[in-house]
């Protein structure tokens, strides 16, 4: 579960002060929840505060359980550092067993060989692949997605999407897209954000009728990277 006690932000973003969250006070209990809105340019900055990376200008977000960071979120599946040691580092953070780790992402991800290279010369499709079957490792409460998940016809989306059902049961997912058929497919509840306030409808077709998904400005400036989701960074895990 989500707490939200009195959470007033308002970030920087797109060049000026946002008037994100107005005094919010909501518990959002186990379930699956699409994020909708009428803009969602700023469904980040509204993750950056459910996922706690970093705090509101007032109040506080507590956690019953554990966060995931926002998967699927562009990020930095590149540099010098090989998949082994990235993981190595998620491990630690998450206090999960590295071998069990590297065995999970060798399996799921179509060329495990590339785990041993540096990031930095790893094709799109193995960085997506990497950070995608890195998030399943966790064993999260709460699994909040950005952006689309896996949909390539292919063998890797097969096996994710199996895990990942398997995951979600009995836990909570938060899930921003601009993906309608994935988020009918995978989220029970609304999640609005409207007028400065969160709210939760039960009434999921409803809500997507009033405010259909669609492509933020910043997904759709980064189309040519994100083909069906991205990396993250380490400035991206929440704990």
């Amino acid at each position: 579960m989500i707490h939200l006690n009195g959470v007033t932000d308002e970030p920087y973003a797109f060049g000026k002060r946002q008037p994100l969250l107005a005094n919010v006070d909501l518990d959002i209990p186990v379930g699956r929840y699409a994020l909708l809105s009428p803009a969602p340019e700023l469904h980040r900055q509204i993750i950056d505060v459910l996922c706690r990376l970093r705090p509101p200008s007032y109040g506080f977000v507590t956690h019953d359980g554990s966060v995931s960071w926002a998967i699927g979120r562009q990020g930095f599946i590149r540099g010098k550092a090989n998949g082994l040691r990235m993981i190595e580092f998620v491990c630690e953070m998450y206090e999960i067993d590295a071998d069990a780790t590297v065995e999970l992402v060798a399996d799921l991800i179509s060329d495990p060989k590339c785990l041993a290279l540096p990031m930095e010369h790893w094709p799109l499709y193995a960085r997506q692949e990497f950070s995608f079957a890195l998030a399943l490792a966790p064993a999260f409460d709460v699994y909040v997605i950005e952006g689309a998940i896996p949909f390539e016809p292919c063998r890797f989306t097969r096996l994710w999407l199996a895990l990942f059902e398997e995951r979600l049961v009995g836990r909570t997912l938060v899930f921003s897209s601009y993906r309608q058929n994935q988020m009918a497919d995978y989220c029970f509840k609304g999640l609005v954000y409207e007028g400065s306030t969160l709210r939760i409808e039960d009434d999921l077709d409803q809500c997507i009728r009033k405010f259909p998904p669609r492509r933020s400005r910043s997904e759709s400036g980064s189309a040519g990277e994100d083909a069906f989701g991205s990396g993250f960074g380490d400035s991206q895990l929440g704990l």
